[in-house]
């Protein structure tokens, strides 16, 4: 076996199965930013307000609140291959609906609205799918490597994706990128034919319901009983749900307070990227110099700088070059505050919560941030219809500088935990 201080990318490239799921991933993902662009901007242009824009978001959101927890059980000692290429080829046939109906004329919002349904619960089932099936095509010794050349891959893909977005979206209109995602779902589906799974061992295990929320209540009393943890939990809640106004409304930002059009919201989604890219990587010097509160508080503030400062200098938007400047540099900050925070979640998590609890409490965190975005998008859509998208953004800003406010005041990071974790949060952070 090769030693660990030997091993690199390169080796890691040598195994091919690996390789064949991360190709068919990365295609999948090409597919995916271009998509991305294309359904946002389609679903406005159809319906001509934001309230469907919100409603879409929310039930593209609600799957992963209600299926995805049960879901991973379920996929466990099934075959993990079959269910991608089942997955996909659905995925596929539902992209390939709206495109055609956008392209002939028939397609309508409640088309929009289950088809975007199908396309989130049957990427619940092939997400866990996907995780699960790594150890068995990884040997151990790669994994630092195989996750980090996935994940790098698949950001440098994306925003090559979102590059190119506008431009697709130019040559061969809305459908036609729409179609290009439908491709690649194909695509990764007959790449996966050919991944050899070492799945001919599978026992399947029965999906035991009682003793499921047993363990689930447990998780929920230990974080309710654990001031930092709980506080940092409602924090994922907030940030999640006052994410909702950006992600849900950004075809009438783009249209209503930028002036712009498909350009722009390639821009927000290139700029984002590699804001959180700068952050991840720069994040170990940002807590050696910072400590938790204001690693917190900074996104917060960055929400409503974002918030209420696109609004307040539309008169300013006429000049197109400004306009472009200017989102991009005001979401990129937007995007590594957001890193840096998410980066200093997970490190608090690992130090703070107790090995035996850490499945569940990430489960916990993970549903519950989850839920916030549906909820909100449903609230969203509800305001879209009596107020205009600059006003949501604006009450989000005061919401988010409200948030920040408060994260700054609180004295949870000073007190005292309990229940065996580890102590002096305030100084190690």
């Amino acid at each position: 076996m090769m030693s660990k201080e030997k091993i690199g990318y390169k080796d890691v490239l040598k195994q091919r199965e690996y390789m064949k799921v991360v190709l068919a991933a990365l295609i999948n993902r090409f597919g995916d930013s271009i998509d991305a662009i294309a359904s946002s901007w389609i679903v406005y242009e159809l319906t001509g307000n934001a309230v469907w824009s919100a409603i879409i978001f929310a039930v593209n959101k609600l799957p992963t609140v209600v299926i995805t927890p049960l879901a991973g059980a379920w996929v466990e000692g099934r075959k993990k291959k079959t269910i991608m290429i089942v997955t996909d080829i659905i995925r596929a046939i539902c992209v390939a609906v709206v495109a055609t109906g956008y392209l002939m004329g028939f397609l309508q919002a409640w088309i929009l609205v289950i088809t975007t349904f199908i396309i989130s619960t049957v990427e619940a089932f092939r997400n866990p799918a996907n995780t699960a099936l790594t150890p068995r095509i990884l040997d151990k010794e790669y994994y630092s490597y195989g996750m980090s050349l996935m994940s790098t891959a698949s950001s440098v893909v994306e925003l090559i994706g979102m590059a190119m977005a506008a431009g697709i979206i130019a040559a061969i209109g809305v459908a036609g990128a729409i179609y290009i995602d439908m491709i690649t779902f194909i695509l990764s589906a007959f790449i996966m034919l050919f991944v050899n799974t070492k799945e001919q061992d599978l026992t399947k295990i029965k999906f035991d319901k009682a003793e499921y929320f047993t363990v689930l209540k447990e998780g929920f009393s230990y974080v309710r009983n654990i001031p930092i943890i709980f506080f940092i939990v409602m924090v994922c809640i907030f940030l999640n749900g006052i994410l909702v106004p950006l992600n849900s409304l950004e075809a009438p930002l783009a249209n209503e307070i930028l002036m712009g059009g498909a350009e722009v919201l390639s821009i927000l989604g290139i700029a984002v990227t590699l804001g959180m890219l700068l952050g991840t990587v720069i994040f170990p010097k940002i807590e050696e110099r910072m400590n938790g509160k204001i690693i917190l508080f900074i996104p917060a503030m960055m929400l409503a700088v974002f918030y209420i400062g696109l609004p307040a200098c539309q008169p300013l938007y006429d000049d197109k070059m400004f306009m472009y400047i200017y989102v991009a540099l005001i979401t990129a900050a937007l995007g590594v505050s957001t890193a840096i925070a998410n980066m200093y979640i997970n490190v608090i998590f690992v130090k703070q919560v107790e090995p035996n609890y850490m499945a569940r409490v990430g489960s916990i965190l993970s549903a519950l941030a989850s839920a916030a975005v549906p909820v909100v998008s449903f609230i969203v859509s509800g305001l879209a219809g009596v107020v205009s998208t600059k006003v949501i953004f604006i009450l989000s800003g005061i919401l988010a500088l409200l948030m920040g406010i408060y994260i700054l005041t609180t004295k949870v990071f000073e007190a005292k935990q309990t229940l065996g974790v580890a102590e002096g949060l305030g100084e190690s952070a």
